[in-house]
């Protein structure tokens, strides 16, 4: 007999206290960006398969979720929120400019599931459209990182440029239909390490001793051509932003990104793991290439599974289910709705009791659910009173109805 409670490899199923904790990590999320003037957008979570192998690179090709529909068409699974946002801009080529968008929504890559990656997950992504400005640059890092400090994980955003690297890739002398195979490569540096790179760049491997000659201090970065120049210059520019937003930042040679799209600046952003929590660059032809009229483009992204996996336990995200438990006593559902519907209109979220059964195990509830303040409605409330039990510390104190929303 087939076991219908398996799930499918790569998902999984959110359940308190992780879901509870997830959902406001998700609602700082999008308050931050919110407070950074960032409007919400959504698309489809389905795309035709023709977009999403377009401009993908080949490391995406090997891991969409590609299939026919019943009309013989190819379509698939967003591996991002990036493209599909690029297809709306290239259709809808009127849209007043600039534009600042967030985006918060699941997709799908078939990659190997391990700590921290899933084959179904969640994009926290904020972007701008229409400047080139590296100030544009420097907000769609710091809203992200603002949000990931305000739920109490504080990392460091690793920048490179994909212009400086291709301005080394010239003065090297590196062939330009070999730089992708290049790029792929040193790309791994933290995870494979120096001979692990050096193996798989094979006859590239020359190439890598005059690239390692860039591996400094932005400051210190050898100015060999004005292609070089240009591109430090850039780099310290939008560091110069960044520290007036007060995110943390530093210069990577080795982040170079996977996507084909990146035009400009790129970073990762790693917490004290070796896991990216906080990504992105400039994409600056992408809406062109997919017909549209070219508008300039920069964007970051939230992993916001691959956070909460890693992290979850040392954020600042509580676990409890509503702000009050209003417990009710037999006989007094009346008055207990009453009560309830007059604290939710004070602006508190209440669970109240549904079930009729004992105040022992109504207050146990609470307590299981992580709610410190429970309200019992009961006989008190014949005498305009009622009584509020504080799980935490045990006290418990009559007061009158009348004040019972700004007693507690």
């Amino acid at each position: 007999m087939m076991d219908f409670t398996k799930r499918v490899r790569g998902t999984r199923d959110f359940l308190p206290p992780l879901s509870v904790k997830r959902a406001e990590f998700l609602r700082i999320i999008e308050d931050t960006y919110r407070e950074f003037g960032f409007i919400p957008w959504d698309t489809p979570a389905l795309e035709m398969a023709e977009l999403l192998t377009s401009k993908g690179g080949e490391e995406i090709r090997d891991e969409l979720y590609l299939f026919k529909d019943k009309a013989g068409r190819e379509i698939g699974l967003r591996f991002d929120l990036t493209l599909p946002t690029a297809r709306v801009l290239a259709e809808n080529k009127t849209l007043p400019l600039p534009i600042k968008r967030y985006m918060i929504g699941k997709v799908w890559r078939y990659d190997r599931p391990q700590a921290g990656r899933f084959r179904e997950f969640t994009q926290a992504d904020v972007d701008i459209f229409g400047t080139a400005n590296p100030l544009a640059d420097a907000e769609v890092i710091a809203a992200p990182w603002t949000a990931l400090r305000r739920a109490g994980l504080e990392g460091t955003v690793q920048l490179n440029d994909r212009r400086l690297l291709d301005a080394i890739a010239d003065y090297i002398g590196l062939p330009a239909e070999r730089r992708a195979e290049f790029y792929r490569a040193i790309d791994k540096w933290y995870k494979i390490g120096e001979d692990g790179v050096r193996e798989e760049l094979k006859d590239l491997a020359p190439f890598l001793d005059r690239f390692l000659e860039f591996n400094v201090d932005l400051s210190e970065l050898p100015e060999r051509s004005d292609e070089i120049r240009t591109a430090k210059d850039g780099l310290l520019k939008l560091g110069e932003y960044l520290d007036d937003f007060g995110v943390l930042w530093t210069f990577n040679l080795f982040i170079v990104r996977g996507l084909d799209y990146y035009t400009g600046p790129i970073f990762e952003t790693f917490a004290d793991r070796p896991t990216s929590i906080l990504s992105g660059g400039r994409y600056d032809e992408l809406i062109g290439l997919l017909g549209g009229k070219s508008i300039p483009a920069t964007g970051g992204s939230i992993g916001v599974d691959r956070v909460l996996d890693l992290y979850v336990d040392s954020m600042n995200l509580s676990a409890k289910e509503a702000d009050i438990y209003v417990a009710i006593i037999p006989g007094y559902e009346k008055k207990g709705i009453r009560i309830a519907r007059e604290l939710r209109g004070a602006g508190k979220s209440i669970f109240m009791d549904v079930t009729g059964r004992k105040l022992g195990k109504q207050l146990a509830d609470a307590e299981r659910r992580g709610i410190r303040t429970v309200v019992i409605v009961g006989r008190e409330t014949e005498n305009g009173k009622i009584v509020v039990k504080d799980m935490e510390t045990g006290e418990q104190r009559t007061v009158d109805i009348a004040d019972l929303s700004r007693a507690i």
